[in-house]
């Protein structure tokens, strides 16, 4: 595979003989030398300032959603769903109505989410994202922007954040006119599929 550190295994050297035999040492040498020459340069390749950072392999998750989105009632938060995976290592969807983005190891995330809203009707609508980790709003982590009558608007956030194994992000929404949706349209002659929401997730570094 393209991109890939070369790796090693632990050196298998042969038994030692009861007597003292330089043709033992210099097998027994020869094995360490093999070894250790593999292992520095699998070290070196992965610092190397030119080649490190495609030999790493990062948690990390791509998810979106293909159908609506609707709220139901004004001024309510819903969470976001994220039903199809393109990308999942490290990184996983799940809970009811695949809402839940949680990690497999604790580290510092990048969030990267593209929602594509439509209102259906003239007046002005207000829109509120906001993220939930664990269950919990995070604090001072919500947008709020406008959203003109009969049109398409897109919301993007990108934030990073702490978390330990086992927790997850959820995005939420909330609107001041229930005309306002999470809005997917099917493939065309004129363009591809587009989602009602996307999310990137990116492993920054450890906690």
């Amino acid at each position: 595979m393209a991109n890939e550190i070369g790796k090693t295994e632990p050196p298998a050297p042969p038994y030692p003989e009861a007597q003292y035999s330089s043709s033992f040492f210099q097998q027994f040498n020869n094995i360490l030398r093999l070894y250790f020459n593999r292992l520095t340069n699998s070290v070196n390749q992965l610092l190397s300032t030119d080649d490190g950072g495609k030999v790493l392999y990062m948690p990390r998750g791509l998810f979106y959603s293909t159908t609506d989105q609707n709220a139901t009632a004004i001024n309510t938060g819903y969470p976001v769903e994220f039903e199809n995976t393109y990308i999942g290592n490290g990184v996983s969807i799940g809970g009811v109505g695949n809402t839940r983005i949680t990690v497999s190891a604790d580290g510092v995330y990048n969030f990267q989410v593209t929602l594509q809203f439509e209102h259906n009707n003239s007046s002005t609508a207000s829109l509120f994202v906001w993220a939930n980790k664990n269950g919990t709003d995070v604090s001072y982590g919500a947008h709020h922007q406008s959203v003109k009558g009969n049109d398409y608007n897109i919301a993007h956030w990108n934030f990073s954040i702490g978390l330990t194994a086992n927790q997850y992000i959820e995005m939420y929404w909330a609107t001041d006119d229930t005309g306002l949706n999470l809005h997917t349209e099917a493939a065309t002659s004129l363009h591809p599929g587009i989602p009602s929401s996307v999310v990137a997730v990116s492993f920054v570094s450890n906690l």
